[in-house]
């Protein structure tokens, strides 16, 4: 497993091409920390398709409307996104990965959970 540490986040990379975002609480991403994340992520899995697990659990943070844009626009990292899950478990949150999920245009599959054994699940049953 390979792991980065971020101001806004720990990534990880397993051998089961899954990138896990674990952000910090308290820390609110711009686009200059989304853009090192998005990099990462394509220099980590060798511009090879992945699944995303985003664990938004026990935090209070967000991301301003240019990151979240970004993101979802990124032509390169979303051709090689195969699914992606958004893990939380307080209601801040739930209704940013809300709007997260309803307001931007997505090239593949997404969906928000409680739990992560769940979240795995049904991010693995895409391919």
């Amino acid at each position: 497993m390979i792991t980065k540490e971020f101001h806004s986040a720990t990534m990880s990379f397993d051998n089961i091409s899954l990138i896990t975002t674990r952000f910090k609480n308290g820390v609110d991403v711009d686009i200059e920390e989304i853009k090192l994340l998005t990099d990462w992520t394509l220099e980590v899995t060798n511009n090879k398709p992945f699944y995303l697990l985003v664990d938004a659990r026990d935090i209070l943070s967000s991301m301003d409307h240019k990151s979240r844009k970004y993101f979802s626009e990124h032509k390169k990292y979303n051709e090689l996104n195969i699914a992606q899950v958004i893990v939380v478990n307080n209601m801040p949150i739930r209704l940013l990965a809300s709007a997260y999920y309803k307001l931007y245009t997505h090239q593949n599959p997404i969906k928000i959970f409680t739990e992560i054994e769940p979240a795995q699940e049904w991010l693995f049953s895409h391919s």
